[in-house]
């Protein structure tokens, strides 16, 4: 109390001092209740509502923008993954003089006997060498003793705009697969009606040579991308409503043991790149506007889905001698 008396007073008396020489105090009238904590008049309810409006209107601006750097950012790490498996394509081919198969197939009563695809042969090029010894490579992938290697999620295989597949699974029956995102070119045909169509690159037991893309690695899609679960529009491809995607292979289907389901780690150019009618052998990225694709040279380019249909079967081919214009096709 004394205290705050000593301070009432010693305004007081310099109040009266200044008046005494004439000076004009007028402007200081708002200023010593502020400094001193005196009471201030506190926002209405209009004021405050404006304030939330204009929070809420810059928020609507920026949110779109925002989302656009997180998309391209995320589209930018999904080309180094598809650059990194590029890499692996070719460091497996100089040690084998030929590509990796797009999945491997024996025969048996209970469906394919083996199924281990491309990018299970890719792991020790791809920093998982451990994980490729752990796989039982004279098993089916279906087999009880693949159960901890087909569970992993690699993030290699993921695209960072994919929401769904870094933590979930493709169930076959009892049986789960780690999703992936990524799946090599079978090319222009029908995989259901013939996996050994040897026009694309990756098929069953395929062994592609660089030397046999007679169209040029820089004319030849090599790998593309593909998300797991429901269908872009309600519509079944047979008894398939789901884009099922794995990176360990093509897993048999239980129901059905001639059915190879390819379509798990290959795509064909049925439909162009994110098609509402496309089916679990497309292409469809969660980008949007188009895909990512590898080509045979190790170049990574964004194909819009308005890109035309003849165009994007002959890139699928690896010696079809379609003569392509790729000046306005290539991003």
């Amino acid at each position: 109390m004394l205290s705050g008396a000593c301070t009432m007073s010693g305004r007081d008396s310099t109040h009266s001092v200044l008046r005494a020489t004439g000076v004009h105090l007028s402007w200081m009238s708002g200023f010593w209740p502020h400094i001193h904590g005196w009471p201030r008049r506190a926002f209405t309810l209009i004021e405050l509502l404006v304030v939330i409006a204009i929070i809420g209107l810059l928020m609507a601006l920026l949110l779109p923008a925002i989302q656009r750097v997180r998309e391209a950012m995320n589209r930018m790490r999904c080309g180094s993954n598809l650059h990194q498996i590029g890499i692996a394509l070719m460091n497996y081919h100089n040690d084998f003089g030929r590509l990796p198969p797009g999945y491997l197939y024996a025969y048996s009563p209970q469906g394919n006997a083996l199924g281990h695809g491309w990018a299970a042969h890719l792991l020790p090029y791809v920093e998982q060498d451990a994980l490729h010894r752990q796989i039982q490579w004279e098993a089916p992938i279906w087999d009880a003793s693949n159960v901890a290697a087909r569970t992993q999620h690699l993030r290699i295989y993921l695209c960072p705009s994919d929401g769904r597949s870094a933590n979930q699974f493709v169930q076959m029956g009892s049986e789960q697969y780690a999703m992936a995102c990524y799946v090599a070119s079978f090319g222009p045909g029908d995989m259901d009606d013939n996996p050994d169509d040897d026009r694309g690159v990756f098929f069953r037991n395929s062994k592609i040579r660089i030397e046999d893309v007679h169209d040029g690695t820089s004319n030849t899609l090599f790998v593309g991308e593909r998300i797991n679960g429901p269908f872009l529009t309600q519509h079944s491809h047979g008894v398939h409503v789901y884009y099922e995607t794995t990176w360990i292979g093509a897993v048999r289907d239980i129901t059905d043991p001639e059915d190879d389901h390819a379509h798990m780690v290959l795509f064909q150019t049925g439909h162009l790149p994110n098609a509402p009618d496309s089916d679990d052998r497309d292409v469809v990225a969660p980008h949007p506007q188009g895909a990512q694709f590898l080509f045979g040279d190790g170049s990574v380019h964004f194909l819009r889905q308005t890109i035309s249909l003849s165009v994007y079967q002959a890139l699928s081919t690896r010696a079809g001698g379609e003569a392509i214009n790729l000046s306005n096709v290539l991003q």
